[in-house]
């Protein structure tokens, strides 16, 4: 009996339940208040999991962790969140600027965010060894962003059908927003980000001085913009770096399955890629410095399968098929399934399959060389069944212009 009673009381100084504090979760009391204060005295105890029981729990203003060790857990698809109104559901930063708060949690929460009119669903600001797994979220203006963040780590985080159209996103990580500070580490394993498509909205969106970002088995299904997007600008002063994708998978964005516009040390290991409705699967821009593609297919984009403006960019073991095509719009081989383009320094593509039998009507060419492009090695491919040659050389070949060996 007595270690009954001393595992009750652990229990207690380990998890605060918002009934305890008047939460109602019957969906129609605003709960917001009683939520608030249990995470308030959460707080106050020096950290605690605060629990939501079985029940839906609808919120009219943002729930805010302002403190470290606190977490927000529940029972999966029995506690749910009901937000409604334009807010960011979640925050978790604190109240003291540019102060980092740690190990902090949400875990196994369900978040109908159907009634938002605007807003975030989860904001972070300086959080330190933060800790998100199984959350499912829907039907929200914009989705979870992390700033000047150090360790963050996302898994099975579900997001679907976000709304919010041009300058929202199903996840944005950022860095350097106050030109000298960064976000050092995220992790990303098994999410999964769309659904029905909004105009715009990006799917994961890394803008400035993000150090590293590792990610595997993430899937996007229509995302309005760009599926990820790599970029500067909010002027750091360095933009993100070491960026890991394995397995990424992508199907039918609005723009590019990926967009590279800077970067430096990109790895993607077996990309599958399909359907980007108005431009390349790939672009890799000029801002970009060391970025490589190992394995995987990009398929049904509307240009290029592939588009290489940057500095020593390879692409090895890949297979274009079916780009340039007229799914959406486009006309039928206008664009190559491979562009080294004239601005591209370094580019290698070896071992890769560019056209095919059953879709030889689809790519220009295999791969497409423009005049300008330099230091570029072209070699080892099968590059049959397009609608013209397998290789189309603008820049020639020398030295440092190697093309050989192609099928």
């Amino acid at each position: 009996m007595t270690g009954g009673t001393n595992t009750l009381s652990l229990l207690k100084d380990l998890v605060v339940s918002v009934k305890t504090h008047g939460a109602v979760g019957d969906g129609m009391t605003d709960d917001t208040a009683a939520i608030q204060s249990a995470i308030h005295f959460a707080e106050q105890r020096g950290g605690a999991s605060v629990f939501f029981p079985a029940g839906r729990y609808r919120t009219t203003a943002s729930l805010r962790v302002a403190t470290s060790s606190v977490g927000l857990v529940g029972l999966g698809g029995a506690s749910v969140l009901a937000p409604a109104g334009s807010f960011d559901t979640i925050v978790f930063a604190s109240t003291t600027p540019a102060t980092f708060i740690y190990y902090n949690r949400l875990f196994d929460l369900t978040i109908d965010e159907q009634a938002k009119t605007g807003g975030r669903l989860l904001f972070g600001s300086y959080n330190a060894q933060f800790l998100s797994e199984r959350v499912v979220a829907y039907g929200g203006w914009s989705g979870a962003s992390f700033d000047n963040f150090n360790n963050v780590s996302l898994s099975h985080l579900r997001l679907t059908d976000y709304r919010g159209g041009a300058g929202t996103h199903y996840l944005k990580l950022s860095g350097g927003t106050n030109g000298v500070s960064r976000s050092d580490v995220a992790y990303l394993m098994r999410c999964v980000f769309g659904g029905s498509m909004s105009l715009g909205m990006r799917g994961l969106d890394i803008d400035g001085f993000v150090h590293t970002v590792n990610g595997w088995a993430c899937h996007f299904v229509n995302i309005g913009g760009e599926a990820l997007h790599m970029r500067n600008t909010i002027a750091a002063i360095e933009g993100p770096a070491f960026v890991t994708m394995d397995d990424f998978e992508c199907d039918y964005p609005q723009l590019e399955c990926v967009r590279l516009d800077v970067g430096l040390r990109v790895q993607f290991n077996n990309p599958q890629m399909h359907g980007s409705r108005e431009r390349s699967g790939i672009y890799v821009g000029n801002g970009v410095r060391t970025c490589t593609f190992t394995g995987g297919f990009v398929s049904g984009s509307r240009q290029a399968g592939i588009a290489i403006a940057g500095q020593d960019v390879v692409v090895s073991g890949m297979n274009f098929r079916a780009n340039s095509s007229a799914q959406f719009g486009g006309t039928l081989g206008s664009y190559p399934g491979i562009l080294v383009g004239f601005s591209s320094r370094g580019a290698t593509v070896s071992g890769c399959r560019s056209g095919s039998s059953d879709a030889a009507n689809f790519q220009s060419s295999g791969c497409q060389i423009d005049t300008g492009a330099d230091d570029f090695v072209v070699v080892g491919n099968n590059f049959r069944q397009n609608v013209a040659v397998g290789v189309v050389n603008g820049a020639g070949v020398s030295s440092t212009k190697l093309v050989a060996n192609n099928i």
